[in-house]
């Protein structure tokens, strides 16, 4: 239970994902975080032990706010933006802020998008045409981040002198990141259309974003590009059915100091013709896999 001395926005906690700040009796910031569940997260600051620096923070806490967001993934971005935003001092003992991490998209023919250290963006952002957004304070969830989107809106990987000068497509090709930058198979003006919406999602602007590919879609079908319309449908479904299950995981791991078991039930039908398949059951620690998560 967090304690009655503390004030709740609304006075109650939501189970849904998003970004809470927790504040002094002066109303200024102390702590910004990001969580999968809003509710077990801050509660757990006040039922559970934690080291001399998190005892100090609640002992100054206040008042709590939040802000909801639509997935863990959008939570993450958020407490980006909010730290950057406040600079709040609990986020800034806990770690040097040359060391957190920042995606950094670059201003390459074919823009990449890249992780960067605090340390190495240091005057950066004062050429224009590369984009910075940060800090994020785990490098584990920024990297899952990146994955499911990429899967989302492929981008190009490949250093810029040699984009367009493979001989046969990547093998990243193949399994849908790269969008065939390697052989020069996709436009820039095509290309770019996808940086813009990674650029629009970190900026928090996912509505934007599928306003974008609704227009997009609808002019694709006018003009009888089917397949382009096609694929711009499955962009969209994918954005509006994000499955953080990593993110998500990594919260609820953070909250209990131990990792709960996940089972995945697989059926191999490779030599029966998909008849009478038998079960094949696997017990794992932990997977980001996006597969039917059943609880043990």
């Amino acid at each position: 239970m967090v304690l009655k001395s503390v004030k709740i926005k609304n006075g109650i906690l939501p189970d849904s994902p998003g970004a809470y700040l927790m504040k002094n009796g002066r109303g200024k910031i102390l702590y910004v975080g990001k969580a999968g569940n809003l509710k077990r997260r801050v509660s757990s600051y006040f039922t559970r032990p934690r080291d001399a620096r998190i005892r100090k923070l609640v002992r100054e806490i206040r008042r709590i706010d939040y802000k909801k967001t639509e997935t863990a993934i959008e939570a993450l971005i958020l407490e980006s933006y909010l730290i950057k935003k406040y600079q709040p001092p609990f986020n800034i003992i806990q770690k040097d802020d040359k060391s957190f991490l920042y995606v950094e998209i670059t201003n390459d023919e074919f823009p990449r998008v890249l992780l960067v250290r605090g340390k190495d963006i240091i005057n950066r952002e004062k050429n224009s045409r590369v984009k910075i957004f940060g800090p994020f304070t785990s490098s584990a969830s920024v990297r899952e981040a990146l994955r499911i989107l990429r899967r989302i809106f492929p981008w190009s990987v490949h250093p810029p002198q040699k984009t367009g000068k493979f001989a046969r497509p990547c093998l990243e090709y193949e399994i849908g990141l790269c969008p065939g930058v390697c052989t020069g198979i996709i436009s820039k003006t095509e290309y770019k259309k996808n940086i813009q919406s990674v650029k629009l999602f970190f900026a928090g602007h996912k509505k934007r974003i599928i306003q974008n590919l609704k227009k997009e879609m609808r002019a694709a079908g006018k003009t009888l590009k089917f397949e382009k319309a096609e694929k711009i449908k499955r962009q969209l479904f994918s954005l509006r059915h994000i499955q953080d299950v990593a993110l998500i995981e990594e919260s609820r791991i953070k909250n209990q100091g131990s990792r709960r078991k996940t089972r995945i039930e697989g059926y191999d039908i490779s030599n029966i013709s998909g008849a009478a398949a038998a079960p094949e059951m696997f017990d794992i620690s932990y997977t980001s896999i996006l597969v039917f998560l059943l609880d043990p």
